[in-house]
């Protein structure tokens, strides 16, 4: 059921939907969830960094990639904005997130994708279910690259003048791609998680993990 907008937020109601939203979270699938004051969240121009050295392939590729997410700066400011966020993991067995690589990588593989898939749609319900409860202003965040997920062998119609996402409904920017630290926020909140590199190989950590994260004003 849709609910009226109701302004200043009652903080017995809202910390009553924060709650519900992270059981949402387990419910769908995710391994674990929690609610964060966004004073806990890292932007660190470091992070962004790592898109462009070594370059990422879909970096200016896709509207939701650097450089097109905006600037450290810019999502310092809309974090101060927002007072809690609800961050959602996805662990998976380590072989589908490094057998073909780190990162955005690890979605050409066919359960790796299935695994980003499946998370897009965790953040997607959460930040759809908010809204309807009057948090019109949610905003949800996810992992990889949109463009790898659902339009790997398209062009980003985004970039394009005049034209919208294809899939604006279940397109989102990664955590990464706006400069969030992911690992620095996973191990804040007692997670374990572990560095994937190029070289990594299963064998070598007990799991694979991807985080999404969806802003509650």
């Amino acid at each position: 059921m849709i609910k009226k907008i109701s302004l200043p937020r009652d903080p017995v109601r809202l910390k009553e939907d924060l709650d519900r939203y992270v059981k949402l979270a387990l419910e769908l699938g995710a391994s674990a969830s929690a609610i964060v004051s966004t004073n806990q969240i890292v932007v660190d121009e470091r992070v962004r960094m790592k898109c462009r050295f070594p370059l990422c392939a879909h970096y200016g590729a896709c509207m939701n990639c650097p450089p097109y997410t905006g600037s450290i700066e810019e999502m310092q400011k809309r974090l101060k904005l927002y007072q809690f966020a609800i961050v959602c993991k996805l662990d998976t067995p380590s072989d589908h997130l490094v057998s073909q690589g780190a990162h955005c990588k690890g979605a050409e593989s066919l359960k790796g994708l299935q695994d980003l898939q499946l998370l897009y749609k965790i953040v997607s319900t959460i930040e759809s279910t908010a809204f309807y409860d009057g948090y019109y202003l949610a905003t949800g965040f996810t992992a990889a690259s949109c463009k790898l997920i659902w339009c790997k062998d398209l062009p980003c119609q985004a970039l394009q003048e005049g034209q919208g996402c294809r899939f604006q409904a279940r397109s989102y920017a990664s955590l990464e791609a706006v400069g969030i630290d992911v690992y620095r926020l996973a191990t804040s909140l007692g997670w374990d998680i572990y560095p994937i590199g190029s070289s990594t190989t299963a064998e070598m950590i007990p799991f694979g993990s991807r985080y999404g994260l969806i802003l509650i004003d």
